[in-house]
């Protein structure tokens, strides 16, 4: 398949004139670009866009669909004796909540009963990025108290927060910070067969050493004790002992049985991952591939032996010249959604 239309703009200067680019999406990460181009010293056009520390606005269209709104962040030159060419990289509007703490003069930061989506504006502002919520999604109840540090940066303490309510938070095509769940199971946009295209690869990555047979969560009282707990079983592993507890606040003991349901439902998602290499950047439909949708994997060599629908958690795509390909990272169902999965793949 020949490379979709990609137009990358950079400080409002349509740039179509790139080598290769690589565009990852994710269900539960912020958006990143990176591409590499010839780059003209001489010429003052290339020296505006191409300038280190400019975080210049950076959007991406793909036949004239925004897919992508952030800023410039890596510019790194490299000159060779028979080219000199750029490699930038940039992430979304929202991904900068990743990198920057709140400013010393908003402090001290502290909110007492609000809801997420009001806790997230209020942070978000500083850094003009706009915060919505996918519909359907349910962010739960207010949060009796919590309180940002100093040393904490934005992005993690929000996505901690998120993690408490069972949902999950990443970008929109426009950059905005978006609060989500994850899809359900039912509606597979495609299928996979080991060693049938599109299939081009399928590999597996397990994590043992981050799987547990028990996850209890303790509240933390205002004394920073710890308080009532709550214990959840892994109902696939019953006859090895391997518990996990963690503590967590800003929650009512009421709410423990959720955050450690999904804190279990993760640890599901990121115990086994598969990646399935595919030659275009579109599904069976002709839709482009994207996170939170499910696909089916049918793949013994991978230790998939019976066809089972997985979540799609990561997409990358990448294009270099007339060659497109796209990388899709696969977790078990559930792993967003508080749930155990019913079966494994290799059972």
């Amino acid at each position: 398949m020949t490379a979709p239309d990609v137009s990358v703009s950079i400080d409002n200067y349509q740039f179509r004139y790139w080598e290769e680019i690589e565009i990852r999406r994710s269900l539960d990460n912020f958006s990143t670009i990176e591409l590499s181009a010839p780059f003209e010293p001489s010429e003052e056009t290339f020296r505006s866009i191409f300038k280190p520390f400019s975080y210049f606005p950076m959007d991406v269209e793909i036949d004239d669909q925004r897919l992508f709104t952030g800023q410039l962040v890596g510019v790194e030159p490299r000159a060779t004796a028979k080219s000199v060419t750029v490699r930038c990289s940039g992430y979304s509007l929202a991904a900068q909540l990743t990198d920057a703490h709140m400013p010393a003069s908003e402090f001290p930061i502290e909110y007492g009963d609000h809801t997420l989506l009001q806790i997230a504006i209020a942070l978000a502002k500083p850094f003009g990025v706009p915060v919505t919520v996918a519909a359907g999604t349910d962010l739960g109840p207010q949060f009796k108290r919590v309180r940002i540090k100093p040393q904490q940066k934005v992005g993690a303490f929000l996505a901690e927060l998120a993690r408490a309510r069972g949902v999950v938070m990443r970008d929109t095509n426009q950059g905005e910070l978006l609060f989500l769940t994850s899809t359900s199971a039912g509606s597979p946009v495609a299928s996979f067969r080991e060693g049938q295209q599109p299939a081009i690869s399928v590999a597996a990555t397990f994590s043992p050493q981050a799987y547990y047979s028990e996850i209890t969560g303790l509240a933390r009282t205002k004394a920073g004790r710890r308080g009532s707990g709550y214990t959840e079983k892994n109902d696939h592993l019953p006859s090895v002992v391997r518990p996990l507890s963690f503590t967590i606040g800003d929650v009512n003991a009421g709410d423990l049985p959720g955050a450690v349901k999904a804190k279990m439902a993760r640890m599901f998602g990121n115990m086994v991952s598969y990646v399935v290499e595919v030659p275009t950047w579109v599904d069976p439909n002709g839709v482009l591939w994207a996170p939170n949708t499910t696909v089916t994997l049918l793949a013994p060599g991978a230790m998939v032996y019976r066809e089972t629908e997985l979540i799609v958690r990561d997409v990358i795509l990448r294009a270099q010249g007339d060659r497109v390909t796209a990388s899709l990272g696969l977790v078990l169902p559930g792993a967003f959604s508080g749930e155990q999965p019913p079966e494994l793949p290799w059972d």
